[in-house]
């Protein structure tokens, strides 16, 4: 079961991501940004993951009728005036994500975050291509979290490599948080007010 809910994602995302993402081209405002802070891998923006607790809120949007997603922009840091980025390379290793939960690298169509799912993600940088650092990676379930019950992706970064060539030591745990629109919040709203209304007239009927 769990094998053909992660199939029905890949397609469906690798559908959306070709059709909805690709229509807007990305800013890199909101982005995750990856670098250096006291000789180890962080997270230097945006401040509320930057600092703790460490955790960001996402809010998922219903790509399709029975999935929501959102689109996640990861980037290395530069230092005002900076031509090369604080780190060379970098790995985002995956320490736990919520059930139904999976990431997705845009343009590709397996996940590569998820229950079971091989949880590791390198970055590197390319001095020929410097965009191409530049990516995003879409989460998405097919359940509908609460707000005192959002879905969870919780990362740590490893084995980095500063730009110098200094190895540096594994960061932090942070946590990404998933929740609904508020417009999904009045769908699902209305969808079990019409449940209830249905059950109410087939009681009235009996």
């Amino acid at each position: 079961m769990k094998r053909l809910l992660t199939l029905g994602l890949s397609i469906a995302l690798a559908t959306l991501m070709s059709v909805s993402f690709a229509q807007h081209d990305h800013d890199h405002e909101g982005d995750i940004h990856l670098g250096v802070m006291d000789g180890a891998a962080a997270v230097i923006e945006p401040h509320e993951l930057a600092e703790p607790p460490y955790k960001i809120e996402y809010r998922l949007e219903e790509l399709l009728p029975g999935l929501f997603g959102v689109d996640v922009g990861w980037d290395f840091h530069f230092e005002e005036g900076s031509s090369t980025p604080q780190l060379r390379q970098v790995t985002v290793q995956q320490l736990f994500i919520s059930p139904n939960l999976v990431g997705v690298v845009e343009g590709e169509e397996n996940p590569i975050f998820g229950d079971g799912l091989p949880g590791t993600w390198t970055l590197i940088f390319d001095p020929n291509n410097p965009e191409a650092v530049h990516q995003h990676i879409i989460f998405a379930s097919d359940i509908l979290p609460t707000e005192d019950n959002p879905l969870v992706f919780r990362f740590r970064l490893v084995d980095a490599i500063a730009w110098d060539g200094t190895a540096l030591n594994n960061s932090v745990d942070y946590t990404l948080e998933f929740v609904p629109e508020p417009a999904s919040l009045l769908a699902l709203g209305a969808g079990l007010a019409g449940l209830v209304g249905l059950r109410r007239r087939k009681e009235v009927r009996a």
